[in-house]
């Protein structure tokens, strides 16, 4: 499988982003955590923009929780793209492994 230069190189973005994943969701569930403290610690002694950076903080814990395995589709595709790679280097060249 032939890919453009522009192909590639948003395969290797995407890559990157995936792989990344790991380490953004574990910065945003502590940023979402302390919002959420603070949000509560200032709904208790009734400070408005606490409340609204609590709120903010319990959206964001959602996300995060609601995406913890980052996204399926993009795995997915990695890991065809990845295949085929592999399968089209085993035959030697990109166009002898023919979909049946």
């Amino acid at each position: 499988m032939e890919f453009t230069k522009e192909e590639r190189r948003m395969l290797a973005w995407l890559r990157h982003q995936h792989e990344n994943w790991r380490i953004k969701r574990l910065l945003q569930l502590a940023a979402s955590l302390a919002c959420c403290l603070w949000g509560l610690s200032a709904f208790i002694s009734g400070s408005d923009l606490g409340i609204f950076v609590g709120i903010a903080g319990f959206y964001i814990l959602s996300r995060t929780i609601g995406s913890w395995h980052g996204k399926p589709e993009i795995s997915l595709l990695l890991k065809l793209i990845d295949e085929r790679q592999k399968e089209a280097q085993s035959c030697g060249l990109d166009n002898c492994c023919k979909d049946k």
